[in-house]
Order: C-alpha cells, then structure tokens, then sequence
C-alpha cells in the first residue's frame, strides 16, 4: 500500500494493531482494521490531500494548505526514509517559496490558527513573522537589492534586482495587510520590526492603525458615549484586552503619537475600565507633550459611579504633575501659571496626595492642597462631633420613654439602642481617624514651612487666605454644632467683654480724675 510504505506512523500502528500509547485507537471489524486518527492536523481534508500525493493523484498546494500539509506530514512522520520526495521535503520546498511573497506569507500564516499547536513546533509561525518583518523593514530602507517574487497586486513587484523602485508608494502600505492579523500574531510582528530598528514612526502608526480599525470606540467622540455601544462588536473585555495591549506596545519617545490620539485612547480606556497601568502610561505619555494638547480633548467625561464633577479632574492633575517633571527648566513663575489652572478645593484625596509629594511643583500650589485639605478634614471631624451627640441624645432620650409594661416595646428599644451604639463606636473611629491624618497633614505642612526657611505667619499672608480659612473652619464647626442656627456666645468671648468693659470704666475714672 503506498500510504502505509510512506508514513512511519501508518506502519508502526498496522504492525502493531495493540499499541493505543498515542492516543489512536485501532478496532478489529469483519476482519479489517480501521485506524482512528482524531489528533490528525487539518482533519479529513488534509488527510485527504495525502492520500492523493501517496497514491500519485495530482494535487494543487497553495499558500492556504500547504502549512496544515507540512504539519500532517510530520504527524505521520513521512520522511526521506520513506520515498525520495516524500511529502515534507515537497512541503519544505514549496513554504520556501511562499516566505518569497508578502501576500502568500500573510495567507500562510492566517492558515496557521487551525493547526497553531503543531505550527508553532515546527517554527512555522516564527518563520512566516520573521519573513514579514524582513520584508516590512526591507522596503522602508532598501536594504537588499535581492529580487522578491511576488503577485501582480504584491508591493514587491515594483522592486528590481538593484532595489531601485519603479513607482513610488508609501511607507504605510503594511498598515492594512497585518491589521487582519489576530492580536496575538500582530504583536509578535510588531516586536520583529522593532528588533529590525524599524523607524518608530511606522511602528507607531501601524498601532494606531490597528487600534482604529478594531477599537470602534476609538473613532468616536460623544460627550458621554453610550454604554451600549460596543454591543454589535467585539465584547468589552476583548477591547479592553486590545487597547493594553496597543498600549504596551507603543513606543516611548516623545511626539511619535499626537496628543490628541493619545487622548482618544485614555478616554477609550477609561470607557471600557482598563487597569491603571495602562490609564497611568497614557496619562505619562500626555503630560510629556500636554503643551500640544487642546481644550476639548482635555475634557474627559467622568466615567465614575460616585463622581461630583461632570469631567475628569484627577487625571489633569497628574497629567500636569508630569509635564512638570518633564520641563524641570521651567521658572517658577511658569509653574505656577501652570498650577493656576487648577482648582485645589475639587482635587480628590488621591489627586491632593500624589500633588503634595511632587516636589518640582510650585510652593504656593502644594501649601494650597494641604490647607484645603486639612479644612476639609476639620469640616469632617466637626460634623462627625455633631453627628455623635445626636445620636448619643437619642439613645438616652429613647432609653427614657421604654414602656416597662409592655416587654415587646422594650425588645425591639433594646435592639434599636444596640445598633445605634454601633454606630456611635463606628463614628468615634473614623473622627479618630480623621483626626489622625489632620494631624499627619499639619506635621507636613511644618516641615515643609521648616524646609523652605518660611514662617507661619508670612506664608499665610503670602497668600491671603488665613482669615479666610478661619472664617469657613469657625462657621463650618458653628452651623455643625449649631444646627438651628443659634449661637451662644463662648464663654472667652464674654469674659474678654466684660474685662473690655471694666477697662473702659477704669479708664473712665481716671480720665475724669485728671
């Protein structure tokens, strides 16, 4: 039988009719044997392709199926030692001549998905990345002067064998051939290009090429996308998946991506939830160039469940935080125009941290953030006070109209007292908490003033807002404590009156003595 004297695996599994060690099991009916081979790359169809080359059947191999061939070859092991010309050396032959052609390359490698376990053994997939990248970085520099064989519709064929070129074309010509590629085969020609020292502008613009054309999100621009928008695509967490990964893959030198398209890609990240390091590498890669950014692409809509402000406020924050870091030759008159773009009191908690530990920033902008912030705190603890005697009034107001009579009224008083004594503990906890990071606040501010050789007193003058910040912490402790609005007078304040008012009657006296 031609089949079984051409194939290693055919014989040993007819020799031996016992031997299921590799998954192929053989059954005997009527007196024959039937061989199961389920593990067979490409299935029926390529099984069938070999049948016909063992039994001289002529066949057509093509870019298509000549790499599920050259995987069923080595599966059935159809060696030289088995037929001068068996199947993988003609198979070895003819992928010679397809890594020739750009267009045959890409269909080979797209042919691999259906038998990529056994392609990537075999090197397959590596070879036919590999070709590409060659082929990509040749053309961008004339490297080679070797002839490429290739299609009428091939970029190739306008190259001649001393690499002059007989049309002019553009360096993204690739761009739309390899954004068919799956994410994973895409990355890895990505990586083969930027080993070849491909100019990093291609390498850039091919990514957003591909984020374009499979991020439907990215070609948008609604003030507040739709959530369902991404319904009649790709799912979410694929996109997701993508974008990281562009994201990755970009290059790190400043002005390769234009701002504005980086912009694109935060806000598209912040859409579908992407992980921090991604949303914080796009956010570095703003502030280094936010000079060349506009007004409308800063505003980022607010993708947060709890957000109080219709657009993102944090990540402009840390977008400028790093543009400042980036131009350290700025004076510090331009720092602080910088920083006056900001508005301290809508910073979050995150956002006032991250900008109190940058030391480039300006002196003035991070003294603002810690006294907004402790004020903000102060106005916590008061109210948290205030919240903790109501409560501790009602507990003591409820224990003294329990009914004694009645046993159920006094259960269910009971209860309320326990879980509104837990709430009393939960209170006391976070204002003791709330006072301790006050207290961390303020033992910055110190040495902060101690560090730069200014004094209290100054620094609150150089920026005018101490009477101010002692107004809104005085009245906001007042209207927490008071809530109907009246307030008694502190018992300081009368006794410096009256002592103001017996030192005017003295001076009285005396006066009239003279």
């Amino acid at each position: 039988f031609p089949l079984l004297s051409r194939s290693k695996t055919l014989e040993n599994l007819i020799g031996d009719s016992s031997d299921d060690e590799k998954g192929i099991k053989l059954e005997d009916e009527k007196q024959s044997c039937v061989l199961k081979l389920h593990d067979l790359p490409g299935g029926p169809k390529t099984f069938l392709l070999v049948a016909k080359f063992c039994y001289g059947v002529k066949l057509e191999v093509n870019s298509t199926n000549v790499v599920p061939l050259r995987c069923a070859s080595e599966y059935l092991q159809m060696t030289e030692e088995y037929g001068e010309g068996n199947l993988i050396n003609h198979m070895e032959t003819f992928l010679g001549e397809v890594f020739g052609s750009w267009i045959d390359t890409l269909k080979a490698l797209d042919s691999c998905d259906e038998v990529m376990q056994h392609a990537e053994e075999l090197h397959i997939v590596s070879r036919c990345v590999n070709s590409l990248a060659l082929k990509a970085c040749a053309y961008d520099k004339d490297l080679f002067g070797w002839p490429v064989s290739s299609t009428k519709n091939d970029p190739f064929a306008t190259v001649i064998w001393n690499g002059i070129q007989s049309s002019s074309t553009n360096q993204d010509w690739w761009y739309e051939d390899v954004s068919k590629l799956r994410l994973p085969l895409y990355r890895r020609f990505i990586l083969a290009v930027d080993s070849r020292s491909m100019d990093q502008e291609q390498i850039a613009g091919s990514l957003m090429f591909y984020a374009k054309k499979h991020l439907p999100l990215l070609g948008r621009q609604p003030s507040f996308p739709n959530s369902n928008l991404c319904s009649s695509f790709d799912s979410n967490s694929d996109q997701k998946t993508l974008l990281e990964e562009i994201v990755d893959l970009l290059p790190s030198q400043k002005r390769i991506v234009p701002t504005k398209l980086l912009l694109r890609l935060l806000r598209t990240s912040m859409i579908l939830h992407c992980s921090p390091l991604c949303r914080g590498d796009l956010e570095r890669r703003i502030g280094l160039e936010l000079d060349q950014a506009s007004i409308e692409d800063i505003l980022i809509p607010n993708m947060g469940y709890s957000s109080e402000t219709l657009y993102e406020i944090d990540c402009v924050q840390r977008m400028l935080d790093h543009f400042v870091v980036a131009h350290p030759w700025l004076t510090d008159s331009d720092r602080e125009l910088v920083c006056r773009l900001m508005d301290c009191q809508k910073l979050s908690l995150e956002a006032s941290t991250h900008a109190a530990q940058n030391e480039r920033l300006p002196l003035r902008f991070i003294v603002q953030v810690l006294f907004f912030e402790q004020l903000r705190l102060r106005t916590s603890v008061s109210g948290c006070l205030y919240l903790s005697d109501n409560y501790n009034s009602q507990i003591h107001l409820s224990s003294s109209m329990m009914l004694p009579e009645s046993g159920n009224v006094n259960l269910l008083t009971a209860g309320e007292n326990d879980r509104r004594i837990v709430a009393v503990d939960d209170m006391r906890d976070r204002v003791s908490e709330l006072e301790k990071e006050c207290f961390t606040m303020k033992k910055e501010i110190d040495k902060l003033v101690k560090t730069k050789g200014i004094s209290w007193n100054s620094l609150c003058k150089m920026f005018g807002i101490r009477l101010r910040l002692k107004s809104k912490t005085r009245d906001a402790c007042a209207s927490s404590n008071d809530p109907g609005g009246k307030r008694a007078a502190s018992p300081a304040r009368i006794k410096d009156g009256r002592k103001g008012k017996n030192q005017d009657q003295e001076n009285g006296e005396s006066g009239g003595r003279n």
